[in-house]
């Protein structure tokens, strides 16, 4: 008989910020394999069309990078700004976020 839904045998959990082993090992694989492998990737990359190529690109960057998790502007730091320049900064990402997007 198992445990039921919600019950665990370790009351504490896993630590916060702890990596899942699973996701690690899938990123070490990726990563030999891709230097392992470099010139052949390199090769097959300047076949593909610009959309593919982005998309492979965007693809195998959240192997390489953290996931982005919103953040406060507290977090940010940006409560001491003046109106001015949040609006630098709101136009800066707005043009960063279209430009991603045009590629």
């Amino acid at each position: 008989m198992g445990l039921r839904k919600g019950q665990t045998n370790n009351p504490a959990g896993r630590r916060p910020g702890a990596l899942n082993k699973m996701n690690q090992d899938l990123r070490q694989s990726i990563t030999e394999f891709l230097e392992g492998n470099w010139p052949a990737v390199e090769e097959a990359f300047g076949l593909l069309n610009p959309k593919d190529k982005v998309t492979f690109y965007k693809d195998l960057l959240q192997y390489r990078l953290p996931k982005l998790e919103s953040i406060s502007i507290e977090q940010l730091g940006l409560d001491g700004l003046t109106e001015e320049q949040l609006d630098q900064v709101l136009a800066r990402l707005k043009k960063e976020h279209h430009d991603s997007q045009s590629d």
